[in-house]
């Protein structure tokens, strides 16, 4: 059962986006895997609840700073099926009709921080191209 777990924190670890570089040098490198996983996994599901149950007002710009902070402290240490999920949540949220200007620009401001690295990575892939694609065609491509 051990030997399982571990190979299923190999895989995971392999399919990661972005990690920060610089936690690998840290001497408690191991617990700070783990601890970001979890704070990732409690940050995703915080994030779904308050979004289906309606109710932005308290916790969406708490959790939604948590996320922002996450991608400071531990990079982009997610999937990729991850941050296309997190992508179309906040564009979800966009698309409530009473949305408040606080909210909004919250969604905005991290679906900026999520497209920087999509934005990078179709810009590696296609250097020769001048014009940016669409926001859905940059995340269709990821």
């Amino acid at each position: 059962m051990h030997n399982k777990e571990q190979n299923v924190e190999k895989i995971y670890e392999d399919n990661l986006q972005k990690p920060n570089i610089y936690n690998k040098c840290l001497p408690f490198y191991e617990t700070l895997k783990q601890q970001s996983l979890e704070s990732f996994q409690e940050i995703c599901e915080n994030l779904s609840r308050i979004i289906q149950l309606r109710e932005l007002r308290p916790g969406f710009p708490l959790w939604s700073s948590k996320l922002q902070q996450f991608i400071s402290l531990y990079g982009y240490c997610f999937t990729k099926t991850d941050h296309i999920r997190l992508i179309h949540l906040y564009l979800s949220v966009l698309s409530i009709s009473d949305l408040n200007y606080s909210n909004a620009k919250t969604s905005f401001d991290i679906i900026d921080e999520l497209l920087k690295l999509v934005l990078f990575v179709f810009l590696l892939r296609n250097p020769r191209k001048k014009a940016l694609p669409n926001i859905f065609i940059i995340v269709s491509l990821v």
